[in-house]
């Protein structure tokens, strides 16, 4: 069944709920009158205060740090900092954030009280007043289960902020301004990822109320439905190269575009109309740098742009582009070995659509709940969550609109997913006949995308006892992995060879070392 391409936008299908455009240049709902530039300064005000009133230094916490054998590098490393963090903590000049403290604590060997008489005080933070629940659910958490390695530094610009368009605003200028986080593990897990997709699912009911004032609306010439199709069709052509480049190649350009939509959805004034759509954009943007970063195994700079995308969906009432977020904060987590949490985000993702969602969107959320089933190893349900793709994809029609970032998903792609779940199953008689009708229909430019179905084929070969079909295989893989600059795809080629551990001293697989040192170098 082909695609049902539409042309011209692609929000058409999306709920309406009205936006007006304050003339002081900020997106707001009809509530309280919030100025984000103003509170971007009393904020930055209340930090600088904050830093030159503690000058008194924290000998006690150096002395302790010294003690557990830490240096001020060596332990900002163990919390995903920079050490001049610890050095301001150490000085006096700051103090560590809620987030960090758990960490923190474990790290010293200390208790919440000892902690706490190590800086000083009222120096133990306490979440500040509007403090998001996902974030009081995972503290609670971390203490119920003795302060295990949480990860929470960095995450909490992205969840802190409330649910609103001020807060979204926030959020986009956190991610958009800050330095790349390079680090391969999510630092969003448990109940603060479950917390995010609830919180998605209630802000799109109740961030934008009906407007209760007649206003006029406010015509921006450089935002006119011309302009806007114009970045809707670079979003689409960033989607296409990544495609056939991966995320290494891409990365930088997407997060230009998405810097600039999120400066034009603070500064530029718009009609209610060009507003929804532009946050949808800015939504968009933000999901494919998510995306990039995640194929370039940064996942912790994936998930801050993921999460700043399903803010900004929630701002521009736009339920399906979130789903499709929400998508792929599941994939991440499936892989990451999240198992649960990628069937808790897919569940949001349904119950939120569920009367909105079009057949190729909910064909996709299936095979990501089954992806996740696989890897959790439950043969069951991964087949029921099968059979529902299947049947929402047959269910799509010429009369159906879909969104036109979801082209990819076809009968290919579903064969390849389905696949990849028999193969995780180690159930190569199933997965072989998928795995090759999705190599045989695949658009022969997704040179990413051929890259790991090879590696499936690999892995369905040697699960079928055949070395020598595994070995070309990866061969072949490791040829088209040359050509995309997609770590993901090393990553899986690399992981496949792995489970050839048993087979080292066989000639066949010390030649395919030599392919992948090449491929390495």
């Amino acid at each position: 069944m082909l695609l049902n391409e539409q042309k011209g936008s692609s929000y058409a299908c999306f709920p309406v709920t009205p936006l007006i455009r304050r003339p002081a240049g900020l997106l707001v709902s009809c509530g309280p009158s919030l100025d984000l530039a103003k509170r971007r300064r009393e904020y930055q005000g209340r930090s600088s205060r904050t830093g030159t009133s503690m000058a008194a230094r924290r000998d006690g916490l150096a002395r302790r740090r010294a003690a557990m054998g830490f240096t001020q590098d060596t332990l900002a490393e163990r919390l995903g900092l920079e050490r001049s963090t610890v050095g301001r903590w150490e000085r006096g000049t700051g103090t560590p954030q809620p987030w960090n403290q758990p960490d923190l604590a474990k790290a010293l060997d200390l208790s919440r009280d000892a902690l706490a008489a190590l800086l000083g005080p009222d120096q133990l933070a306490s979440p500040p007043a509007g403090r998001t629940s996902e974030l009081e659910v995972a503290r609670d958490v971390a203490a119920a289960f003795n302060w295990p390695d949480w990860h929470h530094a960095g995450q909490a610009s992205v969840l802190e902020p409330p649910w609103s368009i001020t807060g979204t605003m926030q959020v986009l200028h956190e991610v958009a301004g800050g330095t790349m986080d390079r680090r391969g593990f999510l630092i969003i897990t448990g109940a603060a990822l479950a917390g995010v997709a609830d919180r998605w699912g209630s802000a799109l009911t109740g961030v934008l109320p009906p407007t209760t004032v007649a206003l006029p609306e406010q015509r921006d010439p450089r935002l006119s439905a011309t302009v806007l199709d114009r970045l809707d069709h670079r979003l689409a052509d960033l989607r296409q190269l990544d495609d056939e480049f991966g995320g290494r190649e891409l990365h930088q350009l997407a997060v230009a575009e998405f810097n600039w939509l999120t400066r034009l959805a603070d500064q530029a004034d718009y009609s209610t109309s060009a507003g929804q759509r532009l946050f949808s954009l800015v939504t968009e943007a933000a999901r494919l740098c998510g995306w990039l970063h995640f194929d370039a195994a940064h996942h912790a700079a994936a998930q801050s742009y993921y999460v700043a995308a399903l803010r900004s969906s929630a701002s521009a009432n736009d339920s399906l582009t979130g789903a499709h977020v929400l998508a792929c904060m599941s994939f991440q987590a499936t892989l990451t070995g999240h198992h649960q949490e990628a069937i808790a985000l897919i569940d949001a993702a349904e119950d939120r659509t569920k009367h909105t969602a079009t057949p190729r969107l909910r064909a996709l959320l299936a095979s990501r709940k089954a992806r996740a089933y696989a890897k959790a190893g439950d043969a069951a349900s991964c087949g029921h969550a099968l059979n529902d793709a299947e049947r929402r994809l047959d269910a799509t029609t010429s009369q159906n609109p879909e969104p036109d970032w979801i082209y990819f998903f076809d009968e290919s792609e579903l064969a390849a997913q389905a696949a990849a779940c028999w193969v995780d199953l180690r159930q190569p008689a199933k997965a072989r006949p998928l795995i090759d009708n999705a190599l045989s229909s695949m658009n022969p430019q997704y040179v990413r995308d051929r890259t790991i179905y090879h590696v499936r084929s690999a892995e369905a070969h040697l699960h079928a006892n055949d070395l020598d079909l595994a070995c070309d295989d990866l061969h072949t893989a490791a040829d088209l992995a040359a050509h995309t600059g997609s770590v993901r795809s090393i990553h899986t080629i690399r992981e496949a060879r792995r489970a050839m551990s048993h087979h080292d001293r066989e000639a066949r697989v010390q030649k395919l070392d030599l392919h992948l040192a090449d491929l390495a170098a």
